[in-house]
């Protein structure tokens, strides 16, 4: 059965280093730091990108973030019918700060539309999950503004020891289990 790692974002150049692609920019840093011990093969289709590997797949939509959900149609005809269990899904939160993470094994979109869209295509919300904390918007912006902004200099200059961590938590709840993983990784600060 495959492990599907689906991380959120919005397709093209323009949106590569916003804060609301860490989903997208967390599935290149996994296929970064694993290829040279993993034998991947880079996949696409019409809903989707990405690399694939043994039973774990790496996948970013490439339809924009609100329809994430649709690319599990093509993904379940590409690969049958997944186990609930085995997609991991990652993205942006504006609730938890910078430099932390906060693993689920369920829970609601909490206001995000691609998660919106992702329940309701596996008209479930009992899947794992690692959100990325981006900080809360500035009072003076609106939220798609926001979202949709490049990370600060000092961010950027710390991003990549948080995506170090998401990648490492895709490992420890595959090896270890969910309720491990959040024990391991939620409330720390990795800056």
């Amino acid at each position: 059965m495959k492990k599907i790692i689906l991380g959120l974002g919005n397709p093209g150049p323009r949106y590569v280093f916003t804060k609301h692609n860490v989903g997208f920019l967390s599935i290149d840093r996994y296929y970064e730091i694993n290829k040279k011990i993993a034998d991947f093969r880079k996949i696409s289709g019409r809903t989707f990108e990405g690399y694939e590997t043994g039973n774990l797949v790496l996948i970013k939509p490439t339809t924009f973030m609100n329809l994430s959900g649709q690319v599990f149609s093509e993904l379940f005809r590409k690969y049958g019918k997944t186990d609930i269990n085995d997609i991991i899904v990652i993205y942006d939160d504006i609730s938890i700060d910078f430099g932390k993470i906060r693993i689920r094994a369920d829970g609601s979109a909490g206001g995000h539309n691609g998660m919106k869209s992702v329940i309701g295509a596996l008209n479930s919300d009992k899947f794992p999950r690692i959100r990325i904390g981006i900080d809360k918007k500035p009072e003076f912006m609106d939220l798609a503004d926001y979202v949709l902004s490049s990370f600060t200099n000092d961010e950027t200059y710390n991003l990549y020891k948080v995506l170090d961590q998401v990648c490492n938590s895709v490992d420890d709840i595959i090896s270890m289990g969910v309720e491990s993983a959040m024990n391991k990784y939620n409330g720390k600060n990795f800056l």
